[in-house]
């Protein structure tokens, strides 16, 4: 008789008992070779890109002396991303990740030198926002690239880190970049800018192309681009609580959109002018740095939905309380806190994406991430913009400081329910999780990774002599053993079968099969009633692969294959790699 437990997937909100939660710490995500040199390409692109954007913006008004060419550039900077931010996704989930990388990088060396040469010859600036517009649509695919690679690069206990340290960077980056861009302007030749900004795209690529870990989504070539947007957007549908996360994360990206039309104004009736934008922009971007270890911290929190809750607040109501201030040190200490907010809820969806969604459509994921992100950018500054026209600033300072966080009330039952549902599963799914964690075989699988692969797992009850593998046939799960015994006998070149050491509970049977791309080196019965996990060969791969195998799980596999007589048939195909029962 047999039983089987269906399928259930664990989300972001699932609680991680205490005895199994550990905080990610950065050193421990600095030692993975690849997230260094991701970081690296990250860096020198972005401070090439806002040191860009500084001097064409002042090229641009320089040539025209006009606000409406800038608000053009703008546009053509940001509308083209919005439309073909999801498809940038599919081309990352469709082909090699790295490709992905290197291309679009090379792609922007390409059309940044074109602009160059564009700055250089005084042509048209009709022709700088025709080249811009088409750098958007080549960069479309970087992000989600390299968002569904991190994962694969850090594994799970790192993940957090990971991305608290991108956010971190990005803030820096934020006042870094205009800053090397200001000295740039001194020089007074702006092509030199652009020149950077091209170059710093070839360094990018040349960092990626010594990435070791590859990494392809679940994009059939034979599809069309329509079809694998769509499959992606179904497997997000199908995880209500990251439908949720991605909307929290637009009202996140509304309230940088607000900000970036607010700043002007505000500064102006703070008493500090125009000029006071840069320092309420390096406070914010402050208060993201400071907040990058506190996020870090919160992504093991049992509970998702009061954390963003919170930090949405946190990010919002400093606005609110910016209405009686007329003293510039305080604003700017509001707009730190603000920017701490700002980084724990990027920190925490992005996080949770990667974690819960699937491999193969992670890059779709991110791609219609990126979209709604910047569709909330851009609607926010439309709408600060029209308030501005008819009202003060304090009028939009109000609608952002208390319309931000009334509509997140509105979502927060959504994540509310994700909590419980999520709570339930991993208590119903607690003691298969406890038995994979006692098995040598995955001692240093991590804690997300045992949660898949328990919910995946089929309980089948089996009676006494009933044969569970059979030697020769193909390796296709590994067998955990959570009760009862198991005999093991392996035949190999001999006359009669071997009797090998009994698996008793708890126990596991099939890795070797697995491990080493061979058929079954023995035939296992159940030597009274037992049972089961079945968990498919492919599952337990990929949590191999994502944690590494364990010296434990080397020596144990490399002991039982020395100790099983197995002859490998000349039909198989030695494997790519050594890895390592039956």
């Amino acid at each position: 008789m047999t039983s089987s437990a269906p399928e259930e997937s664990l989300t972001a909100a699932g609680p991680v008992p205490a005895g199994h939660r550990k905080r990610a710490r950065y050193r421990d995500a600095l030692r993975h070779r690849d997230l260094r040199l991701l970081i690296a390409a990250f860096l020198v692109d972005q401070i090439g890109s806002w040191s860009y954007i500084v001097v064409i913006s002042v090229y641009i008004f320089d040539r025209t002396h006009s606000t409406q060419w800038l608000a053009a550039n703008a546009a053509c900077r940001w509308g083209p991303s919005l439309l073909v931010a999801s498809y940038g996704g599919v081309l990352a989930d469709r082909y090699q990740r790295t490709t992905v990388l290197i291309v679009s990088a090379l792609a922007s060396t390409v059309l940044m030198a074109g602009m160059a040469v564009v700055v250089a010859s005084g042509a048209p600036v009709a022709f700088l926002l025709a080249i811009s517009a088409v750098s958007s649509v080549a960069l479309a695919p970087y992000q989600p690239a390299a968002g569904a690679l991190t994962p694969e690069v850090v594994g799970e206990k790192d993940l957090a880190a990971a991305n608290s340290i991108f956010s971190a960077l990005e803030s820096l980056v934020v006042v870094v970049g205009p800053g090397i861009g200001g000295l740039l302007l001194l020089t007074g030749r702006p092509v030199i800018g652009v020149a950077i900004n091209a170059a710093s795209f070839a360094v990018a690529a040349a960092l990626v192309t010594r990435l070791r870990v590859r990494s392809r989504g679940g994009g059939q070539a034979g599809d069309s681009l329509t079809q694998q947007w769509a499959a992606g957007l179904r497997s997000l549908v199908a995880q209500p609580v990251a439908i949720a996360v991605i909307l929290f994360c637009a009202l996140d990206s509304a309230v940088y959109g607000a900000a970036t039309v607010l700043y002007v104004p505000l500064s102006v009736r703070l008493g500090t002018g125009p000029n006071g934008y840069s320092y309420l922009l390096a406070c914010s971007a402050l208060g993201g740095l400071l907040g990058a270890g506190l996020a870090n911290r919160l992504s093991g929190a049992s509970r998702l939905a009061p954390v963003i809750m919170g930090s949405i607040c946190l990010q919002a109501v400093p606005y609110l309380l910016t209405v009686p201030v007329h003293w510039p040190a305080l604003a700017a200490a509001l707009q730190v806190v603000s920017g701490i907010g700002m980084i724990i809820v990027d920190v925490l969806a992005i996080t949770s994406l990667q974690r819960d969604l699937p491999g193969d459509v992670l890059g779709r994921v991110l791609g219609v991430f990126d979209t709604v992100v910047l569709a909330g950018i851009l609607l926010a500054s439309l709408v600060t913009g029209v308030l501005l026209a008819h009202f003060d600033v304090n009028v939009a300072l109000v609608a952002v400081g208390a319309g931000i966080p009334a509509l997140a009330l509105a979502g927060l039952p959504t994540l509310l329910r994700a909590d419980r549902t999520s709570a339930a599963v991993a208590d119903r799914l607690r003691p298969r999780v406890e038995l994979l964690a006692q098995l040598d075989l995955l001692a240093d699988t991590d804690r997300r990774a045992l949660e898949r692969l328990a919910a995946a797992a089929q309980e089948i009850v089996m009676p006494a002599g009933q044969v569970v593998i059979r030697e020769g046939d193909e390796a296709d799960a590994l067998w955990i053993l959570a009760d009862g015994e198991l005999s093991v006998q392996a035949s190999g070149d001999g006359p009669e079968p071997r009797e090998l050491a009994p698996v008793t509970a708890p126990g596991y049977v099939g890795e070797l099969g697995l491990l080493h791309g061979i058929p079954r080196t023995a035939t296992v019965r159940t030597l009274r009633p037992s049972t089961l996990l079945r968990i498919d060969g492919q599952d337990f791969l990929s949590a191999v692969q994502v944690s590494q195998p364990s010296p434990s799980l080397l020596s144990v596999a490399g002991t039982r294959m020395a100790r099983t007589p197995w002859r490998r048939p000349s039909a198989v195909v030695p494997p790519a790699s050594p890895r390592t029962g039956p």
